[in-house]
């Protein structure tokens, strides 16, 4: 299933040089990269973790 997120113009725009500079095939490869690396990161405190992310996320305007 797909989802769509909304970005500013300029958070697309770090998104769009970063993605390019690593070598992705498009920005949105890059985003699902990120999130999937960092919803897999290793933590003691799982629950911890899991919120962290989750304020993360919402912060940067992916969650509401």
């Amino acid at each position: 299933m797909s989802k769509s997120i909304k970005l500013d113009s300029e958070l697309w725009q770090r998104v769009t040089e970063h993605s390019q500079k690593a070598g992705y095939s498009s920005p949105e490869e890059f985003v699902v990269h990120v999130l999937e690396r960092e919803l897999e990161r290793p933590g003691d405190a799982q629950e911890e973790d899991d919120k962290e992310v989750e304020r993360r996320l919402k912060g940067l305007g992916y969650l509401e």
